[in-house]
């Protein structure tokens, strides 16, 4: 998967800065599932948002989904595995972090993703 860069530009806070880009089905379906932890600095960013699921998932998650204008419309934080989460139509993003990273972040807080450079 690709990394990128989750940074929550109102805040001016780095949310992840080597998140994996899950943008296909298998990615967006295998997401997360059967880690035990992130590493520092690390998530996942599902393209596109909408609905997540916390099925066979070893860790709880904080998670920020975001619309097409790159706006905040919802965060959950702290939700359980073994957990559906809502469904959130036309979301652009959503963001899986570790528990107690999304803490400052707000609905209508603007998200940017970047990519990160990879090795020459």
């Amino acid at each position: 998967m690709r990394t990128v860069r989750v940074i929550n530009r109102t805040r001016d806070v780095v949310l992840a800065d080597r998140a994996e880009l899950a943008d296909n089905l298998w990615t967006r379906f295998m997401g997360l599932m059967g880690r035990t932890e992130l590493p520092p600095g690390g998530g996942l960013v599902l393209k596109p948002g909408g609905g997540i699921h916390m099925w066979f998932m070893r860790m709880p998650l904080d998670v920020i989904h975001v619309d097409k204008r790159d706006r905040v419309t919802h965060v959950l934080r702290g939700i359980k595995p073994w957990r559906f989460g809502p469904l959130f139509v036309g979301g652009k993003i959503a963001v899986e972090l570790a528990v107690g990273t999304a803490q400052t972040t707000q609905i209508g807080d603007q998200i940017d993703v970047e990519q990160v450079p990879g090795p020459a």
